[in-house]
């Protein structure tokens, strides 16, 4: 019995081992498949070959430096349909699958540069700077001008660097100066001589038109002297604005206008009494004539109590004929130097 029992444990152990043989076996074979496929998908999903690219339903190689993309390829491999970019206009130096060219550069003349060499299809627009232009700092979009040296030049100015000048005694620069300063000095002093001898008869000749002494008034007292016969048709509205109504007339009725004249002036401007004291002082300033007005008017409101009035009206003549003279002077000088 035992005999038989231990040939049976044979049998079944022969038995296993081929049965886990067997497995294995299809186990490997599995796997492998699986790897196949898995390949098989992920060449599928991962899209074109290396140099290649999906566009469409088709993997496509790209277009040459010089063209763009005009249309996706026909076939698994093929190129994509192209077309050339713009001669000397547009370009593309490497293989791409863009539809569009870049655009050439231009060298600004501006900034110091010029053409070295023309764009084209494939390459861009080459500038270099200009001669006696320099730029040492690659790559260049602004080249700087080559300045002169005053006393020659040790390396000359090339595109690539500047030149080095030679140093050079400065003691001649103050004789440079020198030559410089004095036909400045002396072109200076020529024009201001005519100036200063043409002043005088022209402030003089002002003075004569306008009916005033041929030198300023040296205190208060002597202004009324100093303008006793000038112009009062332009100050007989400022003078209207200072007074009253009634004192305008007191002025006017002790200065030589008639009691009638003043009752004419009233009843015409009955509602506008501004009016009123423009038109009396005006009539006054007519009736009394241009001589020694001035004089008449501020003596006049002195003797009225209104030498307020007189003060202020001095003051307003005074500023007007030194603004009208350096006006005068201004436009004499302005004419001097054309």
């Amino acid at each position: 019995n035992t005999a038989i029992w231990a040939f049976l444990l044979q049998i079944l152990a022969i038995c296993a081992e081929s049965s886990t043989k067997a497995d294995n076996a299809q186990v490997t074979n599995t796997y492998s498949e699986l790897l196949k496929l898995s390949k098989n998908i992920t060449k599928r999903e991962s899209g074109c070959p290396e140099g290649q690219q999906r566009h469409g339903s088709f993997c496509c190689r790209p277009c040459l430096p010089g063209e763009r993309k005009k249309d996706d390829c026909k076939a698994d491999g093929d190129k994509l349909v192209c077309e050339p970019c713009s001669e000397g206009k547009e370009y593309t130096d490497k293989e791409h699958y863009s539809p569009t060219c870049r655009r050439c550069g231009i060298c600004d003349g501006e900034h110091g540069l010029e053409v070295e060499k023309n764009c084209t299809k494939t390459q861009n627009t080459k500038c270099r700077c200009k001669s006696n232009y320099f730029c040492n700092t690659p790559p260049c979009e602004h080249c700087n001008p080559c300045s002169t040296c005053e006393h020659g030049i040790t390396e000359d100015c090339t595109p690539a660097n500047y030149h080095r000048c030679n140093t050079g005694s400065r003691s001649h620069l103050h004789w440079l100066w020198f030559l410089f300063l004095v036909p400045v000095a002396a072109a200076f002093i020529l024009w201001r001589l005519p100036r200063k001898s043409a002043d005088k008869p022209t402030v003089k000749r002002w003075r004569q038109n306008n009916n005033l002494p041929l030198s300023e008034p040296t205190s208060p007292d002597t202004t009324i002297l100093f303008f006793s016969d000038i112009d009062l048709t332009d100050y007989i509205s400022t003078i209207a604005e200072l007074m009253t109504k009634s004192e305008v007339t007191d002025f006017v009725r002790k200065n030589g206008l008639k009691e009638a004249k003043i009752d004419e002036i009233k009843n015409d401007n009955l509602q506008n009494t501004a009016e009123q004291k423009v038109q009396l002082l005006r009539n006054w300033y007519q009736v009394h004539g241009k001589k020694d007005a001035f004089t008449t008017l501020i003596t006049g409101l002195k003797k009225i109590k209104l030498c307020a009035h007189a003060d202020k009206i001095k003051d307003i003549v005074r500023n007007d004929i030194n603004s009208k003279r350096e006006n005068t002077n201004i436009t004499n000088e302005n004419e001097s130097q054309r």
